[in-house]
């Protein structure tokens, strides 16, 4: 396995530049509640040259600290007073709105630790890619939803005409609490096979041990949900997982989104045996699927014209082997937030923004007559498109005054 020295990136002034600019960019004005975040964004663009100081002189403190305490060495209180320490940071309580599952979430303050997590995102990013799966999905640049919902379509119809048997069964898996559940120990193992680094391993360590969910025989478990680097770390821990279905168990029709996974094959039998397969190295690696798990006949139509099987269900929608419809939660989402704006008198511009990120499922899907009897005829697409291009260009002005 080849691994990588990315030290000197994390010390290179234009990448701490694009990181700053990365977080601080995203940072939007708030017309209700506290805008410090938004504020302090804005002054740290205005003042990128002394933040960009800081940062180095925070990263070479904490590099220095870290090769004192390998050598035995007492620390000298100027540098561990200058050096990177990441908070502890508080957690709150957020229920997810569509799926209404109860998260812990944990919120990172905007300077130094979000910046400095995405500093370790840029630098190692592109090295993740390099060895990810191609329908790795969900929590990377450019592979959302939408790129898993085109390959499982892709799969579909190229099979349902010529080949109807290569997907006659399907699978479906979810690992139970993933990011709880990630041992610490396995996830700082792969990060050393992948970097070679000092600095990089010390400062991705620091972020790690800086939260867990529980201890068991003295080891620690859980990456928290709201780190930015959380994500990455994540599909990371997972790469390993999806190169021993492809590779070594042979299933040839595989998407994974985050930790949802959904497999196709033509043998029953074969299947059951990849599942238990993917269980026995999942629980090799500290983590367990869900007692749900599920491999059934997939979604056909019989020469009687009756509709047989079942429909994949995964990347909110459910797939049959001739259409794919939205989730019935997904469409009553929609139907709700439809007829909430059609009450507005002055529609907002998050609302807007809300819909029309909802509305973009549709296009995905055999929806036409859901549109034209639910959407069309209570709000106007180019009323809410105009609203969210006014928004936008108040954002830029006021980030091109910095």
């Amino acid at each position: 396995m080849r691994s990588f020295n990315v030290d000197d990136k994390l010390k290179d002034r234009e990448i701490i530049k694009r990181a700053i600019v990365v977080v601080c960019k995203s940072k939007k004005r708030k017309k209700k509640g506290s805008n410090r975040k938004y504020k302090l964004a804005q002054h740290i663009l205005k003042n990128q040259d002394k933040y960009i100081d800081e940062i180095l002189e925070m990263i070479s403190a904490f590099e220095k600290a870290m090769k004192a305490l390998e050598m035995g060495e007492e620390i000298e209180p100027e540098i561990l007073e200058k050096a990177y320490k990441p908070r502890k940071c508080p957690t709150f309580i957020a229920k997810d709105g569509s799926s209404k599952k109860v998260r812990s979430i944990t919120g990172v303050p905007l300077y130094p630790d979000q910046i400095i997590q995405q500093l370790i995102i840029e630098v190692s990013e592109p090295i993740f890619l390099k060895e990810s799966y191609e329908y790795s999905c969900g929590s990377i640049r450019g592979r959302g939803t939408h790129k898993g919902i085109k390959y499982i379509k892709k799969v579909i119809k190229r099979h349902s005409k010529y080949d109807k048997s290569a997907i006659k069964y399907g699978a479906q898996l979810d690992i139970t609490k993933c990011y709880p559940s990630i041992s610490h120990s396995y996830l700082k193992g792969q990060l050393r096979r992948k970097f070679r680094g000092k600095l990089f391993i010390w400062l991705s360590f620091a972020i790690i041990d800086s939260y867990h969910d529980f201890e068991r025989d003295g080891e620690y478990y859980g990456i928290a949900i709201g780190y930015p680097v959380s994500q990455g770390f994540c599909n990371f821990a997972l790469t390993p997982l999806d190169h021993y279905i492809k590779e070594e168990l042979g299933i040839e029709y595989y998407v994974r989104y985050v930790d949802d996974k959904t497999l196709f094959c033509r043998n029953k039998k074969l299947l059951h045996k990849a599942v238990k397969a993917i269980i026995e190295f999942l629980k090799s690696i500290g983590l367990k699927i869900k007692e749900n798990w599920q491999v059934f006949r997939f979604d056909y139509i019989n020469k009687y014209g009756k509709r047989l099987g079942r429909a994949i269900d995964t990347l909110g929608c459910r797939f049959f082997r001739d259409k794919m419809i939205l989730r019935k939660r997904n469409a009553l989402a929609i139907r709700r937030q439809v007829r909430k704006i059609s009450k507005m008198k002055k529609v907002t511009a998050h609302a807007a923004q809300s819909l029309m990120s909802r509305l973009g499922q549709l296009r995905h899907c055999n929806s036409y007559r859901f549109y034209q009897k639910y959407v069309k005829p209570f709000v106007d697409i180019r009323k809410l498109k105009e609203v969210i291009r006014n928004e936008s260009r108040k954002h830029n002005q006021a980030c091109c005054t910095v």
